[in-house]
């Protein structure tokens, strides 16, 4: 994941499209240091997450919108796919000649993807070598997606009048947010657990310095645990919803806010189950080299205490991610977003790393 960018470059637009949101983040590099040159958010209406037609009209008017301040330097982007549009999975092959590989996968594939194999766009990440019974295996990450679900995005964010050069998934962007941190060579061997969190889907990701060496897409978010907060309070989802939002920002009072992880903790219970199933799968791959911390991100990130049950439950020291960590900020950049941007925003990792993704190294 090393970057390859000549001084002074203006990096590409790095575009998140979220379930509830979809955020736009812009870097450079700049006498060696790494600014944010342009920021901005939609919120894509309720309607739209279920249809994807109506998703895609919702996501290029918000893509316009974001485009009118006039902040974002040219038009090139990197986007990633939606969770719900790809297919992440683990295969087990034999140590192969790289032109051996992709038939390999496609066989472990077969009955696998949701979709036919024919209409798959298929790619694979090398997560390392593993014993096997009397010789070595490797371990691979498997990404696809649905070849006309990638071409109606792809159409969708060209009309908006963006030039994608780089299509990534998520939790690889999550990564490489970060990557520029864990670069170094005592880091290389250091093993860190990424959990983003967002609405509909958590990426539970493991990378062993910059290098990613597990992944995989829970279907379990913030509406999970809204869902369950309000069947216990007898209240609709969006009253639920923002009961857990005035939490996070700290306007409940500490007896409201034990009362409401009482009900919420066969929920969270649930969740780092699934969790903690990853991790033992993982460390069966790789026994020598156990997970150290875990830092979240994502817009479910900002509730620390749900963050802190988590993580006690899989027995891991903790932090909130802070996408921005030794990035300076451009005089307004995300000015219309209303952040303090002297706190952490781990809603943006995705954004941030898609931005700089090494598919446009120079």
């Amino acid at each position: 994941m090393a970057l390859k960018i000549i001084k002074g470059k203006t990096l590409p637009i790095g575009l998140d499209l979220g379930t509830q949101w979809i955020k736009m983040a812009q870097l450079r590099l700049l006498d060696g240091c790494y600014e944010l040159l342009a920021a901005e958010a939609v919120e894509l209406p309720p309607t739209s997450r279920r249809d994807l037609p109506a998703r895609l009209a919702a996501i290029g008017n918000g893509i316009r919108h974001m485009l009118t301040p006039g902040q974002f330097s040219g038009r090139q982007c990197v986007l990633s796919l939606p969770a719900e549009a790809t297919f992440v999975h683990h295969v087990r092959i034999p140590k192969l000649p790289t032109n051996q590989i992709g038939a390999a996968i496609t066989e472990e594939l077969a009955g696998k993807l949701p979709y036919a194999p024919t209409m798959a766009v298929v790619r694979h990440l090398l997560a390392g070598e593993v014993p096997g019974n009397g010789e070595g295996k490797q371990e691979v990450i498997v990404v696809a997606t649905s070849r006309p679900v990638l071409e109606s995005y792809l159409d969708m964010v060209a009309r908006a009048k963006l030039d994608v050069i780089g299509v990534d998934i998520e939790a690889c962007a999550v990564v490489e947010c970060f990557a520029r941190v864990l670069a170094r060579a005592e880091d290389s061997q250091h093993v860190t657990l990424f959990v983003d969190m967002g609405a509909a889907s958590t990426q539970f990701v493991v990378a062993m310095g910059p290098k990613v060496v597990f992944a995989r897409n829970l279907a379990a978010g913030g509406e999970r645990i809204d869902q369950a907060l309000a069947e216990k309070l007898g209240v609709d989802v969006q009253e639920a919803s923002l009961l857990r939002q005035d939490l996070a920002a700290g306007r409940s009072t500490p007896e409201a806010e034990e009362e409401l992880f009482r009900l919420l903790d066969g929920t969270i219970k649930d969740i780092a189950d699934e969790m903690t199933q990853c991790l033992r799968y993982y460390e069966s791959i790789f026994r020598h080299h156990s997970v150290e911390r875990a830092i979240f991100v994502g817009g479910q990130a900002y509730d620390k205490r749900l963050c802190q049950a988590l993580a006690q439950r899989l027995n891991l020291p903790a932090q909130i991610g802070d996408p921005l960590v030794r990035v300076k900020r451009s005089p307004g950049a995300g000015a219309r977003l209303n952040f303090d941007w002297r706190q952490p925003q781990p809603a943006w990792a995705v954004a941030v790393g898609l931005s700089l993704s090494p598919t446009v190294a120079a």
